[in-house]
């Protein structure tokens, strides 16, 4: 018998798919389209695909080896009860030659006593064969009221040698006879059986469920593994949207980071303006307050420079009118000059 699971052998699983050609789109967070069939399927996935595929190509080949095997059973007892009625055959025809041969027998047993058919000592053994073959077992017989009648009669009569001899003859027939009944019985019950388990083998096709069912499953698992890798495709586009996330989120991080940055340098320069525009403004406040002080202390030297001068001099106020003292100097010889211009 030839066993045959189909399966189909297109692509790399074996499933009638390749593992990296899936035609699924899909739209990830940024709307661009995504096309599955270009993602490279990682080995996980390999893996699980060969796995699916191997299991159900084993689950398809035990159900189909099962299925043959129970036929194979089937077929096998079909055979020996085949094997059985032929014997039974044999048997019901080697007792047919021995009856034929008994038949012969007698015929030759009637001519060499030269009995008349129609005489009554051959009807008498008539009946008394039909008695010993029911005797012996042969089905079918049944006897009038006249012939058991008769047969009472012969009870106590004495036989011929004729009759004897037909006798013997006709019991080893007899035997044969039951023997044949009982051998047609047995047949038929066999071939009855054979006719029960041709029956059952027609009704209910096994191999063909089988093969259907074996189908079914390899089927199932082209979609189970046309899922694992649309998932896969899902699972990538997924982790690609996310990772893009992640680093816009970064980036934006960043940017936020030099934005604090740049405020805190701008901030520092601001109170580093501050800073400097407070110690010009002392150093101003500084400058002018020395000068103030060294105008007034000019001054002090220039009053005395001119109170002694006066004095020398024998000065006047008058006489100090009209000059210029620039407070700023003091220099005493500067002074003198003003002076002596007067």
């Amino acid at each position: 018998m030839s066993l045959t699971v189909r399966t189909e052998q297109n692509g790399r699983n074996g499933l009638g798919m390749a593992a990296d050609t899936v035609g699924v789109k899909q739209r990830g967070e940024n709307g661009k389209s995504v096309f599955a069939g270009t993602l490279i399927v990682p080995s996980q996935t390999d893996s699980l695909v060969e796995q699916k595929r191997q299991s159900a190509k084993n689950q398809a080949k035990k159900l189909v080896n099962d299925a043959w095997g129970r036929d194979q059973k089937l077929l096998q007892k079909i055979d020996e009860k085949w094997g059985l009625w032929n014997d039974k055959m044999s048997q019901i025809k080697k007792s047919e030659g021995i009856i034929s041969d008994v038949e012969e027998a007698k015929t030759r047993l009637q001519e060499q006593y030269e009995i008349d058919p129609e005489s009554q000592e051959q009807k008498d053994l008539d009946l008394l064969e039909k008695y010993q073959d029911w005797k012996n077992g042969v089905s079918g017989l049944q006897f009038s009221d006249e012939e058991r009648s008769r047969l009472r009669e012969l009870e106590g009569m004495p036989m011929t040698e004729y009759q004897v001899e037909v006798l013997k003859l006709n019991d080893d027939s007899g035997k044969e006879k039951a023997n044949i009944d009982r051998l047609q019985w047995e047949a038929g019950i066999v071939k009855g059986a054979i006719s029960d388990n041709k029956q059952k083998q027609a009704i209910s096709q096994d191999m063909i469920k089988a093969q259907e069912t074996a189908d079914e499953i390899m089927g199932a698992a082209g979609k189970e593994v046309m899922n694992l890798l649309i998932q896969e495709g899902k699972d990538k586009v997924d982790q690609e949207t996310e990772e893009e996330k992640e680093t816009a989120e970064e980036t934006q991080e960043k940017k936020e980071e030099q934005q604090e940055q740049i405020d805190k340098i701008r901030e520092n320069r601001k109170e580093q303006e501050e800073i400097v525009e407070g110690d010009l403004k002392v150093n101003q406040i500084q400058q002018e307050f020395t000068l103030k002080q060294k105008k007034f202390s000019n001054m002090e030297s220039t009053q005395s420079t001119i109170r002694r001068m006066i004095k020398d001099n024998n000065l006047v106020d008058e006489d100090l009118k009209g000059i210029e003292i620039d407070f700023l100097f003091s220099d005493a010889d500067k002074i003198k000059n003003n002076v002596g211009k007067f």
